[in-house]
């Protein structure tokens, strides 16, 4: 089942002692991956988030596997991004994603395919009933990313636009699901 696997990566989900290791840039996080890990990864905002992954993770295990996930190029064996939720689907199956992709990697596809098949691993939790995210507006990438995964926009507040997609798998009380 886990790493989720496309024709082009590996996507990790991180349990505790690893999201520790890339933490503190501790050499065996690499090793765990079987790949390298850029100098300019995690970039600043991931760096920021991982001590509330960590304690998260310390006081409910049961928040892995939602959320961060590593993107490794299977060919370059190289992280180039991550991918995930942002923690456990709540109590009505509502997930929240996010990603990023290293700057030198970007425009080639790789978001597109890491995200698409973690939501298809996400709809595959009978838990999960929708996928919520938001984005800048003015960040196109981010933007055809949520399109391309059938997102459908929901509404906008100040500088953020807000998307969702129904798990077609399930039907929220009061939700058509989408075919």
């Amino acid at each position: 089942m886990l790493p989720v696997q496309t024709n082009r990566l590996l996507i990790y989900p991180c349990r505790l002692p690893l999201l520790t290791e890339i933490y503190l840039r501790h050499p065996h996080a690499a090793d765990k991956l079987s790949a390298t890990l850029p100098d300019n990864w995690p970039q600043q905002e991931l760096r920021e988030m991982l001590p509330h992954f960590i304690e998260l993770l310390q006081h409910d295990p049961r928040s892995f596997p939602w959320l961060m996930w590593i993107i490794v190029n299977k060919e370059m064996k190289m992280v180039i991004g991550e991918v995930g939720f942002k923690g456990r689907p709540d109590e009505n199956g509502v997930i929240e994603i996010g990603y990023s992709l290293l700057p030198q990697y970007q425009r080639n596809g790789y978001m597109k395919e890491a995200a698409t098949a973690l939501v298809q691993w996400a709809f595959g939790q009978p838990e999960v009933k929708k996928l919520v995210a938001e984005s800048h507006l003015s960040n196109i990438g981010s933007i055809k990313v949520l399109t391309a995964l059938g997102m459908k926009a929901t509404g906008i507040d100040g500088e953020m636009q807000y998307w969702e997609l129904i798990n077609r798998r399930t039907n929220l009380p009061g939700s058509v699901a989408q075919t």
